[in-house]
């Protein structure tokens, strides 16, 4: 036996149970299951939305960590140019950029640390609070030594033990370079990682809406067939059933199996026919 026959006869199974089952019973699951198309559509939009919404929070606090790496390496930038510019001129006007960041740099690493904060998952989080923590130590140890640069040039160092001193400084500023670089590209592949699911989010939206609307219509077209075979067919049978009653004609209808409305107005008919074939006996 083949699937299309095993189907064939669990729908005919079905439509056995369907017309057994009393009207009001009948009329229930009828206005049940458009109800069931539409708590399906919303389930579906409430966990797309749901989805949707979580994700572009944690794009949004992605932008937000990448443009914070980049405004904490520009100070360091900043800050060496400035202090640069003062062993050149030993002028203190060159200084500003580097007072400025020197200020600043506090502040973002602040910044850094309570976006990293909200990042969902503790050993995520722990492990990029670590990742700063090392870069923070790294700042301030190559702070310290574009302050002692400028007191190298103050005190007119020698060229080697100044020239040394930048050596360590780039030294260290390459590893601050490097160390943000890492956490950036780390976050901006999230990032990318993070895009591409709310665009497989919309898509799948698209998709459940082709879907529900699908379901919808096959339900209606479900609860047509349905209210055709049971109910629209019974009252079909009692109009008959009547019209051959006003005809003088006998009726040939097995007696009704349900205590349901319509079958007790079935079984009324009956009787009205019975009784009336009773009278047309006697008055023969």
């Amino acid at each position: 036996m083949n699937w299309k026959t095993v189907l064939k006869w669990r729908w005919i199974r079905f439509l056995m149970i369907w017309n057994r089952a009393p009207v009001r019973a009948q009329g229930g699951i009828l206005a049940l299951i458009p109800i069931v198309a539409v708590v399906v559509s919303f389930a579906f939009a409430l966990y797309g939305n749901n989805s949707r919404g979580w994700i572009q929070y944690d794009i949004e606090r992605r932008f937000r960590l990448v443009r914070q790496y980049n405004d904490l390496m520009n100070s360091m930038i900043n800050a060496e140019t400035g202090e640069r510019g003062f062993l050149l001129t030993k002028r203190r006007e060159f200084l500003a950029p580097y007072d400025e960041a020197v200020a600043a740099i506090p502040q973002k690493i602040e910044a850094l640390k309570q976006t990293i904060n909200e990042e969902p998952g503790e050993k995520p989080r722990l492990e990029r609070l670590e990742s700063l923590a090392n870069v923070q130590t790294i700042i301030e140890r190559q702070l310290k030594l574009l302050e002692d640069s400028q007191k190298f040039a103050r005190d007119e160092k020698p060229s080697e033990e100044l020239y040394a001193h930048l050596q360590t400084g780039k030294r260290m500023m390459d590893e601050i370079r490097d160390r943000l670089g890492d956490m950036q590209t780390r976050d901006a592949e999230i990032l990318s990682e993070r895009i591409a699911e709310i665009n497989s989010i919309r898509k799948r939206d698209y998709i459940l809406v082709f879907v529900t609307l699908l379901i919808g219509v096959l339900m209606r077209l479900i609860s047509f067939y349905l209210f055709d075979r049971g109910i629209v067919r019974r009252v079909n049978r009692l109009t008959e059933n009547v019209r051959q009653i006003n005809g003088g004609e006998n009726l040939r209808v097995a007696p009704p199996k349900k205590d349901d409305a319509i079958g007790l107005l079935e079984q009324e008919i009956v009787k009205i026919a019975e009784q009336k074939q009773l009278l047309n006996d006697t008055n023969k």
